[in-house]
């Protein structure tokens, strides 16, 4: 059996996603409890410094940061989910479902962590051009992975596995998603969190976790867009028609 193939991407879903996550504020608390934690690990890791245990300590603690993001991006696509069904999201009835599926999120987010380990140490060896295509391929083809698994019914041990299939055979918005979720993630976050931290840092008492607190902020803020827009273009490409 064959998957229809799609008319192209429905740009409205950019456009709509806005709003729902203003509607739906819970679909960013997990991102932001997860990236929190991220902050109290550098917290805790900062003493190590440098030397060959402190590159360790840093190696691990940035794998492990990536997991945690990953399986917030996850469940934030199951609370997402929830709000393009019914226009309004329940925190309770979310988390309940991201828990049953929590083995199959971790999982998930374990092989994404791993393919974009290998994929930054084959890119030191290869150059920073060629390093960069092979990161965006490897984006783009990944990008499906977290919905398949919180959305899809998929084992977690198969998301990468049909992100790369459902990636194949529609392209178009998969390459779209991804563009945006880079540009999100890495251009507007990194620009975004300096400017804020410089507006409120006078009134907050020069307190330097601030800066740490408010990119964590902003980097949740773009996990519920970013798993709003995954989530209803991987609902949209895997549930199409099929004969």
């Amino acid at each position: 059996m064959r998957r229809a193939p799609t008319a192209g991407p429905d740009l409205g879903v950019y456009v709509q996603a806005i709003p729902l996550l203003v509607r739906n504020p819970s679909i960013i608390v997990i991102p932001l409890l997860m990236a929190v934690i991220g902050v109290l690990m550098g917290l805790v890791l900062s003493p190590y410094g440098g030397g060959g245990i402190g590159q360790a300590t840093t190696g691990l603690a940035g794998f492990i940061l990536q997991m945690l993001q990953l399986f917030g991006l996850g469940a934030a696509c199951v609370i997402a989910d929830d709000a393009w069904r019914n226009g309004h999201a329940s925190f309770e009835r979310g988390w309940s479902e991201a828990r049953r599926r929590g083995s199959d999120l971790l999982m998930a987010a374990l092989g994404v962590a791993i393919v974009t380990s290998l994929a930054q140490f084959v890119a030191v060896l290869v150059g920073s051009l060629i390093a960069l295509v092979l990161g965006l391929v490897i984006y783009v083809f990944l990008i499906w992975a977290m919905p398949a698994a919180a959305v899809g019914g998929i084992p977690g041990g198969a998301a990468i596995g049909v992100s790369v299939e459902r990636v194949r055979e529609t392209p178009v918005p998969a390459v779209l998603t991804a563009i945006i979720a880079f540009a999100l993630t890495y251009v507007t976050v990194r620009y975004a969190s300096p400017y804020l931290t410089q507006l409120l840092l006078p009134y907050l008492g020069g307190a330097t976790i601030v800066n740490s607190l408010i990119d964590a902020l902003l980097r949740a803020i773009a996990a519920g867009y970013i798993a709003l827009i995954v989530t209803r273009t991987y609902t949209g490409t895997a549930f199409t028609r099929r004969w």
